[in-house]
């Protein structure tokens, strides 16, 4: 079970440590250097997903890497509760650093954003609205706008990718009018709420489009990391393999008992005959 749930694990249970440490460093490295190539889309639950000509065997191969890839089963689940949409409407605080863009008038180029969003839920003329500021840089110049209005969404709060979309009105910024534009963006996605989520079919299609054939690379570092840990489960349940001529007999444990002072070893072929109490000698103690 430890060798199924973290690669190497079973191994170093055994004190099988330089082994345990092998398989723990390159199963493992393998599996998150996928992840990391794939943009953290590669390992998912949702095997209907999978590239053509593979169905489930994708996330059967990568789930021999066990405890790291048995989350995308219940993330696949949790994304598609019935809780879990696009917010339009806000009923608490939100603050987060966010990086992205002001849209521009037509023609011309997106600003860059980076800063800090902080928003709260408002009652406006026509209905719920959001009230916040944008404090951070506009194109490197330190900037801060007055963000409101009914123009607003924030992305599903469970879902793959480290970004979460955010997209709200511009009220008025410093030094000049910005109304009527917005902010388009990401805050942080928490890992919780991102590891193993079952990408959208649109994500999936942007990322092979901007990946190509290393999204493909990335999948397969992950199949063969999960199925190398098939491999050291095997070797861990197995135990240590011996060759000729190292194997743990009979006769090799009744010499080291011998050199350890239990006595010669019995002739070969002969019985062990059990020491009866009568036959021990016995030592007198002098007063």
């Amino acid at each position: 079970m430890l060798a199924f749930l973290i690669p190497g694990a079973g191994h170093l249970y055994q004190g099988r440590t330089v082994k345990g440490i092998i398989y723990c460093v390159s199963i493992l490295g393998l599996f998150f250097w996928g992840q990391k190539m794939g943009e953290g889309m590669v390992v998912y639950g949702d095997v209907t997903l999978s590239p053509p000509r593979i169905g489930p065997l994708s996330y059967v191969a990568q789930l021999g890497v066990g405890g790291f890839s048995l989350p995308a089963a219940f993330q696949s689940k949790r994304a598609k509760e019935a809780s879990n949409h696009s917010v339009r409407r806000l009923t608490a605080p939100f603050a987060a650093p966010f990086e992205g863009t002001l849209n521009p008038p037509e023609g011309t180029e997106p600003s860059q954003l980076v800063g800090t969003v902080r928003l709260d839920p408002a009652e406006g003329q026509f209905g719920p609205e959001v009230k916040g500021t944008f404090d951070g840089t506009l194109d490197g110049k330190p900037v801060k706008l007055e963000l409101g209005g009914s123009r607003f969404e924030l992305d599903r709060l469970i879902k793959a990718g480290s970004g979460r979309k955010l997209e709200c009105g511009v009220n008025e910024g410093e030094g000049s009018n910005l109304r009527g534009r917005a902010i388009i963006g990401t805050v942080p996605r928490s890992l919780i709420n991102s590891y193993g989520v079952t990408p959208d079919p649109a994500q999936l299609q942007d990322l092979n489009d901007q990946l190509g054939k290393i999204y493909e690379l990335a999948l397969v570092f992950t199949w063969i990391a999960g199925l190398l840990n098939f491999l050291a489960i095997w070797d861990c349940v197995n135990g240590p393999a011996y060759g000729f001529g190292d194997e743990h007999t009979a006769a090799a444990e009744k010499k080291s008992r011998a050199v350890a002072g239990a006595g010669p070893p019995p002739p070969a072929g002969t019985k062990e005959e059990p020491i009866r109490p009568e036959t021990v000698p016995v030592q007198k103690t002098p007063v």
